[in-house]
C-alpha cells in the first residue's frame, strides 16, 4: 500500500508525495516545474494527476504525470495486484483461464477472484473461457510523463529519465536555465529521447527539447499507476 506523506498545492497544480519532502535547491526547481504542470503537459480533455517520488519498481521519479480515462475509477474497488493481470492481458491480447493462471504466477482461487471482480468492474472482458481487454482500457492512460530534476548532476537525470522510459511515454529532465543552454544540444539526450526543460530564475519553465515519445514497456507498472491515480481520484 504506497503512503501520501502530504499533497504540495502549486499555482494550478497539486502534487502528492509519496516520500517526505527535503528542502534545497532541487525542491525549488521541482516547485517550478510543478505548478506549470498544467500550461506544459494538459491535452484534450483528460484529467491530469501528478505525484512526486511515487515508488515504481526500483525506481522513484521525482515527478509523474499521468493523464487518464474517466473509467480508470473503478479499479479503487479491485486490488493493485489485479495489474499482473491487466499488464498480461495488454501483451497477448486475450487468453483462456488456464493460460491465465500458468502466466500470472498467482493462485488458481486467487487468479480467478481478481478476474472476476475486474469483469465485474468491466476493466476485462469474458466470452466463454476467454478473457481480454476493452478498447479503452489498453489505453486507459493515455499518458505518463516523468521528471527528474536536478540543479548540477544533470547526466545521472538523464540516466534516470532513460530508465523511466519502461513505464513513461515521454520523459524528461528539468534543470535550471544556465546549465539547460549549455547541454541542450548534447548527444546523449537524442539517443535515449529525453526531453529537456529549462527552469529560469524567476521560475518560469520552457521546454528547450521536446522528448521521442514511446511506448510502455512493463505493462504491470502501467496498469499499477493507473490503480493508484484511481484511489487517490477517489479519495
Amino acid at each position: 500500500m504506497h503512503t501520501i506523506f502530504n499533497v504540495w498545492e502549486g499555482d494550478s497544480m497539486n502534487v502528492a508525495y509519496f516520500r517526505p519532502r527535503r528542502d534545497g535547491p532541487e525542491a525549488l526547481v521541482e516547485n517550478a516545474v510543478a505548478s506549470q504542470i498544467q500550461n506544459l503537459f494538459a491535452r484534450g480533455d483528460n484529467s491530469l494527476w501528478t505525484a512526486g517520488s511515487l515508488p515504481i519498481g526500483a525506481g522513484m521519479p521525482d515527478l509523474v504525470v499521468v493523464s487518464s480515462e474517466p473509467q480508470v475509477i473503478v479499479l479503487a474497488q479491485v486490488e493493485i495486484p489485479t495489474a499482473h493481470i491487466l499488464a498480461y492481458l495488454r501483451a497477448v491480447g486475450c487468453a483462456k483461464l488456464e493460460t491465465i493462471i500458468e502466466r500470472v504466477g498467482m493462485p488458481q482461487k486467487t487468479t480467478m477472484r481478481y478476474l472476476n471482480d475486474l469483469v465485474e468492474v468491466k476493466a476485462v472482458s469474458k466470452s466463454d473461457n476467454t478473457y481480454s481487454l476493452p478498447p479503452i482500457w489498453r489505453e486507459i492512460l493515455p499518458e505518463i510523463i516523468t521528471i527528474e530534476v536536478k540543479v548540477k548532476n544533470w547526466r545521472r537525470a538523464v540516466e534516470q529519465a532513460a530508465r523511466n522510459r519502461i513505464f513513461a511515454h515521454r520523459s524528461f529532465v528539468a534543470i535550471p536555465e544556465n546549465v539547460a543552454q549549455r547541454v541542450k544540444s548534447e548527444p546523449i539526450l537524442g539517443k535515449f529521447g529525453i526531453g529537456l526543460l529549462s527552469v529560469a530564475d524567476d521560475h518560469t519553465v520552457s521546454v528547450l527539447r521536446r522528448p521521442r515519445r514511446g511506448k510502455p514497456r512493463v505493462w504491470t507498472y502501467y496498469y499499477e499507476i493507473a490503480s493508484i491515480v484511481a484511489r487517490h481520484s477517489r479519495a
